[in-house]
This record gives C-alpha cells, sequence and structure tokens, in this order.
C-alpha cells in the first residue's frame, strides 16, 4: 500500500465515522484521484462499498470473500504488540470482551483516528500495556482498571504512575440505545470529541 493510499483509507473512515455522528455530511470520491486499480484495504477499515467481483486478488486473511472482519481486541493469552521502545502511545481498557457491534464500532474509531490494532490495542483483562496514555472506555471499566478514580465522560485523569487517562463511553453503552436517537448522536459526538483530544495530544 502506498502512502497516498493509507491516507485516503484513513481519510475514508473518519469521513464515514463522523457522518455517522452526524458531525459532517462530505463524502470522498476516489474517482477524482488518479489511484491504482486494485485497492487494498488496512485491517480496521470498514467501507459500505464491497471490491470489485472480478478481482483475483487474495488478502492473507483467512475469511470468506464477504466484508471483512475486524480483528478482535487482544485477549489476555495473546502477546500485545508493542513498539520497540516497549510503551504505546496510548491503549483502550474495557472491562469485558466486545460484543461484535462492540468490535465494529471500535474498528471504525481505531481506524478514524489513523491508529492500528497494534499502535492502539483494546485491553480487557492481564495487566495493562506500558502506555502514555488510556482511554477507558466506560464507568465498568474505570472501577476495574483504576479503582478509587472518579471522572465525568470527556474528563482527563491522572493515574497513579503520572500517565493520562482519558474517561469515555463503553460502546457496549452507546449500542443500548438502539436506534439513531437525538441523544445517541450527542453522546457520540461527545465521544469522538474526546478522541481527538488522544489524537492532538499522541501527535504533540
Amino acid at each position: 500500500m502506498t502512502a497516498l493510499e493509507y491516507l485516503l483509507d484513513g481519510l475514508e473512515a473518519e469521513l464515514e465515522l463522523e457522518r455517522e455522528l452526524g458531525v459532517r455530511v462530505v463524502e470522498l470520491d476516489r474517482t477524482l484521484l488518479a489511484s491504482p486499480p486494485h485497492f487494498s484495504t488496512p485491517p480496521f477499515s470498514h467501507s459500505p462499498t464491497s471490491s470489485p467481483s472480478n478481482s483475483n486478488s487474495h488478502s492473507n486473511s483467512s475469511s470468506p470473500s464477504n466484508s471483512p472482519t475486524p480483528p478482535l481486541p487482544h485477549s489476555p493469552t495473546d502477546p500485545i504488540p508493542q513498539s520497540p521502545t516497549s510503551t504505546l502511545s496510548f491503549a483502550f481498557l474495557h472491562d469485558r470482551p466486545l460484543s461484535p457491534n462492540g468490535i465494529e464500532m471500535m474498528a471504525k474509531i481505531v481506524t478514524a483516528m489513523h491508529e492500528t490494532p497494534e499502535s492502539a490495542p483494546i485491553v480487557f483483562n492481564g495487566e495493562r500495556p506500558p502506555a502514555k496514555m488510556y482511554v477507558v472506555l466506560g464507568s465498568e471499566a474505570m472501577k476495574k482498571w483504576y479503582p478509587g478514580m472518579r471522572g465525568a465522560p470527556g474528563q482527563w485523569l491522572r493515574g497513579r504512575n503520572g500517565e493520562d487517562v482519558l474517561l469515555t463511553y463503553s460502546p457496549e453503552y452507546l449500542l443500548r440505545f438502539g436506534a439513531a436517537t437525538p441523544a445517541l448522536m450527542k453522546l457520540k459526538r461527545e465521544m469522538w470529541t474526546s478522541l481527538k483530544g488522544v489524537m492532538q495530544r499522541v501527535r504533540g
């Protein structure tokens, strides 16, 4: 994948997420750009369009040739990939394994943040991976990973070791609303706004 393709995939994912959150309605038309005939897809992208049916290329995934399934968050039995410095910029913390719909929501978010499952893992058990920041998904996750600490969604806190901790909504909580009500759109906008703050801190 070229650098242009990666940037376009990331931009498309961010626009799709922001359309879902009601932030903007801009769409990316790739036909206006001179791009290769076959576009590879990053691991965490989610696009409503399918790949051309006459393509004979195969991905490294063993799943059927339907829409790609986002990778599962890391389980305690899987080694958590780390950077050469053994410290991630940030990691997501949840209190339990995510549902399939929760995984799909987080897949969109991670891609829109221009990250990967390796650079921004979702951890629900075991030890916290060394990271400069942690994004805690929901109050139950806060109780599990930072007992005794309290905060409101969107609030930055300071961990016991001096690390930055952002509390935001759990995807499972947002999924309880079902239909896209104004209340749900408000919560999603709040969540995305706080996650943009994570990106700003990562990129300095």
